[in-house]
């Protein structure tokens, strides 16, 4: 379950050191009010897998790190975090999954990760990663890095934007990446969406 929200990369990181001024302002564009929908395209390079697998679909993020990945293309699949829980939904195969967090080991991790940007947990993030920021008139940029002294699956999260679109790109230790790129979905789309709905469904609700 490679999925991970909400939405954004990169800069050469100075080893746990960061200018706050800059960090600060960039973890304020993940700060949420309302509910927000994004159109996502997704590739992932695999090790084992000579050509890159290319999904899309929605992202749904709400102020209170719910996150819902709503996989259109090349089937439709919902995956999502809501409080301590992680749901899965194929209804093409009829899978269902639903567990704590801390069962989903390195998936939930990397939630975790965008959970805390999303809501700007500075200090959660600093106690396991390097974090170097920077912005550029209306850009902006983030990269982590994974201290030395941490589990190390991941070796950069790269996450950069604007006010119209976002990219991610997640570099793991053995090679394997996935890139996102992310912009703000049309509202007459965001209409037919909400967290609490797929949710809903997701659960079997």
């Amino acid at each position: 379950m490679t999925w991970y929200l909400a939405l954004l990369m990169w800069l050469i990181p100075i080893s746990g050191i960061c200018d706050d001024s800059k960090l600060d302002q960039v973890l304020g564009h993940f700060a949420q009010d309302q509910q927000g929908i994004f159109n996502y395209q997704e590739t992932r390079h695999l090790e084992l897998v000579s050509s890159p697998w290319h999904g899309e679909g929605l992202m749904l993020t709400a102020p209170d790190g719910s996150l819902v990945k709503l996989q259109l293309q090349p089937e439709r699949i919902i995956m999502a975090m809501s409080g301590d829980n992680l749901y899965y939904w194929h209804p093409g195969q009829n899978q269902r999954h639903n567990m704590p967090i801390s069962f989903g080991e390195d998936a939930a991790r990397q939630i975790l990760i965008f959970r805390q940007i999303l809501q700007g947990q500075l200090s959660s993030l600093q106690q396991q990663y390097d974090l170097t920021a920077d912005t550029d008139g209306q850009n902006w940029s983030l990269q982590l890095r994974p201290k030395p002294s941490t589990e190390q699956f991941i070796s950069v999260i790269s996450i950069s934007g604007n006010q119209q679109q976002r990219q991610i790109v997640i570099q793991k230790s053995d090679g394997e990446s996935s890139e996102y790129r992310i912009e703000k979905a049309d509202p007459q789309i965001t209409a037919q969406y909400s967290i609490s709905q797929l949710l809903q469904e997701a659960s079997g609700e």
